[in-house]
């Protein structure tokens, strides 16, 4: 079993949409497999991380937040298949992922908070299922998790959550548009 904590360790917040249709095919896995989960980060897809840096986060960067999203509307998607970073993380993907790209280059562009810091060269929408570590084989996971896709889900909300090296919490959330 994996620790508890933020992926990077730091204090840090991040722009995410909820996924919980997604719960009943990753949930177990996630909670055993990765370290955000156990420390209260739900099913997700990210948008941008890091995002404002928490101390600095004000209720006028809120504000703006809310009124960016005004006009961005609640969209359709589904979970169709498993793939891998390497080997070290197991994902599944969702179709699809425009509407993740153009929300996470509007916020990215709009905050000038580059997603993972531009670390990759490209940004892939995701939902993170597994990490590996010492002994645990994620191939038995990522069959399990393939056998019960897809999964119809919907982007509703986008959340500010906040991760201080043990426990994330939800510091807001933004409804999208109906």
């Amino acid at each position: 079993m994996t620790t508890a904590g933020t992926s990077s360790g730091r204090t840090q917040s991040a722009l995410l949409i909820p996924v919980p249709q997604a719960d009943s095919v990753v949930g177990r896995w996630r909670l055993e497999h990765d370290p955000v989960a156990a420390a209260g980060v739900p099913a997700h897809v990210t948008l941008v991380v890091p995002w404002l840096p928490p101390s600095e986060i004000s209720d006028d960067d809120l504000a703006e937040l809310e009124a960016e999203l005004a006009d961005a509307a609640a969209f359709d998607f589904s979970l169709t298949r498993v793939d891998w970073f390497g080997r070290r993380v197991l994902w599944v993907a969702p179709e699809p992922v425009e509407p993740f790209l153009k929300l996470t280059h509007r916020l990215a562009e709009r905050f000038s908070t580059p997603p993972w810091e531009d670390e990759f060269d490209e940004v892939v929408p995701h939902l993170t299922v597994a990490h590996a570590s010492d002994g645990v084989e994620l191939v038995p996971i990522a069959a399990d998790v393939e056998a019960r896709l897809p999964v119809r889900c919907r982007a509703a909300e986008v959340w500010v959550m906040i991760g201080g090296g043990g426990r994330w919490e939800r510091r807001h959330r933004v409804g999208l548009r109906a």
